[in-house]
């Protein structure tokens, strides 16, 4: 895992959630789970979600919102991670240690936090991350809060591999919803690791 965690790629998702929306394709089947590498999710619960993108480690949803400044994506991805840990405590700090501290021109980091959740496996914490998007598309320079709440985990059969699930709000405080992040939640806690080698 490198500094390029999963907020920063939804944040570029978000950047052409209306555009993206277009091509993508509704999910249509909520209870089907997706078998990726390593593990599975149910896509997330609710109306209005679509599948954005698809390969055998990664998917992307967004949820189809009227307003052009409030935009909601869950991600989960695997990925290779070349590090080991004898801890759990030791893989919580080195995720603490790869959170991005400052963001780039157009988002700035406000707050990270990490925390142990053994939940899904031993070898898992949860993050959660606010920044603030001073670009996005139809925001007339205003500048828009975001948050993300997440989980990763290593893979316990395979440590070397790296499994993030997390979802992404955004938007202004009036928009912000506790539905919404229901539906995120339980796209997290969907989380299932299944048989993988390399």
């Amino acid at each position: 895992m490198t500094r390029i965690l999963p907020w920063v790629l939804a944040l570029g998702m978000l950047a052409g959630n209306a555009c993206a929306q277009l091509r993508a394709t509704p999910v249509t089947v909520p209870n089907i789970a997706y078998e990726l590498e390593g593990y599975s999710v149910l896509p997330p619960q609710g109306q209005d979600w679509f599948e954005l993108k698809r390969d055998p480690q990664s998917v992307f949803f967004g949820k189809k919102i009227a307003s052009r400044t409030h935009a909601f994506i869950a991600t989960a991805m695997s990925a290779p991670i070349s590090g080991k840990f004898e801890t759990p405590e030791a893989f919580r700090d080195y995720i603490s240690s790869v959170l991005p501290l400052r963001g780039d021109g157009r988002h700035r980091v406000i707050e990270n936090q990490v925390e142990m959740d053994n939940t899904p496996g031993r070898f898992c914490v949860k993050y959660h991350t606010k920044i603030e998007d001073r670009g996005a598309p139809y925001a007339q320079g205003i500048t828009l809060p975001a948050e993300t709440f997440g989980v990763t985990c290593l893979h316990p059969e395979n440590p070397q591999l790296n499994i993030s699930v997390s979802y992404t709000e955004r938007g202004n405080p009036a928009e912000t919803s506790s539905e919404l992040r229901a539906e995120g939640e339980r796209f997290v806690r969907s989380l299932k690791f299944t048989s993988f080698r390399p």
